[in-house]
């Protein structure tokens, strides 16, 4: 996968995108990345792992499995929009590390 921060952040906001798409409700992991390689078959399994874990630390995801003890494993946990995360789909608030 290029891994330029150009194209880290164009994949970033695409899943943001989906799940701004899917809001109020969550998203299965396996299928947020299905729908991620379909728009770039080279961005592996390891990058999307990164990108998530980026997006929650970033407070702009959550899981919704969490509260109820978890799944049983990363790809079928439900990721979900928060407050913060619906803004930035939406650009009505920036963040400079997702903007291209």
């Amino acid at each position: 996968m290029d891994s330029s921060p150009k194209k880290i952040k164009q994949l970033r906001r695409i899943i943001l995108q989906h799940l701004d798409m899917m809001y109020p409700t969550g998203m299965q992991l396996d299928s947020l990345y299905r729908t991620v390689i379909a728009a770039d078959f080279t961005y592996g399994e390891d990058f999307f792992k990164k990108d998530i874990a980026y997006l929650k630390e970033k407070g702009y995801i959550g899981f919704l499995d969490d509260s109820i003890g978890g799944a049983s494993s990363f790809f079928k946990k439900i990721a979900k929009l928060t407050a913060n995360g619906k803004e930035i789909a939406e650009k009505t608030q920036t963040d400079p590390a997702l903007e291209i």
